[in-house]
């Protein structure tokens, strides 16, 4: 459940605080004026913090999932990037809060627009840590079968093709791929994980018989 709630809390930051600025070139000024006067940023602020909490326990639910036959690289590697993904949302979300604060104090408007920028450019980075977190999922489920075989092979196609949209310098579609993030969260709430009685019962009966 935490999977779901992460995804559906950052697409609910992000509908809350619909509407754009026209761009970097936009003034000091401007900016400072839209971040203190557009309506939603402080809730799509708050949403974005529960956001991080529940991402935090999804990734570490998700680790303890992916290592309960025992650790492995690619568990390790989900984890980190995971950690990486969620962090970076925490950074992103705690800078516009800054922002939309010294705007509102009728702060330094340069100040403002510079913790925007900032803010923007967090959007980018997040496209890598993705990437690794969805990599490192989906060779740990083709190898163990859990989660199921066919996220792990959407998964690497996912992130093909956000890596492609790299390449270009855009991580736009980064906002599609979170769909397979949310995919995943559903498979591993609809679908319990698998007993590990019978593997340890196997292990036992062959120490006995050794």
């Amino acid at each position: 459940m935490a999977g779901i709630a992460f995804v559906t809390l950052i697409f609910a930051s992000w509908v809350t605080a619909a509407g754009e600025f026209e761009g970097v070139d936009q003034s000091a000024e401007a900016i400072a004026r839209d971040l203190a006067n557009r309506d939603g940023l402080e809730t799509s602020i708050a949403l974005a913090g529960l956001a991080v909490i529940a991402g935090f326990w999804f990734v570490g639910s998700l680790h303890l999932r992916l290592t309960a036959r025992g650790p492995s690289a690619a568990a390790w590697t989900a984890f980190g990037g995971g950690l990486a993904m969620v962090t970076l949302f925490l950074a992103g979300s705690a800078i516009t809060s800054a922002a939309v604060a010294v705007a509102s104090l009728r702060g330094d408007p340069q100040v403002a627009k510079t913790l925007w920028l900032l803010e923007q450019g967090f959007r980018d980075v997040i496209g890598p840590a993705l990437i690794v977190f969805i990599l490192g999922v989906s060779i740990a489920s083709t190898n163990r079968g859990d989660p199921p075989r066919w996220l792990g092979y959407s998964g690497v196609v996912a992130s093909v093709v956000l890596l492609a949209n790299s390449v270009v310098g855009s991580f736009n579609l980064a906002v599609l791929v979170l769909l397979w993030v949310l995919a995943l969260a559903v498979t591993m709430t609809i679908r319990p994980q698998p007993r590990q009685e019978s593997a340890l019962v196997t292990r036992r009966h062959g120490a006995q018989e050794e």
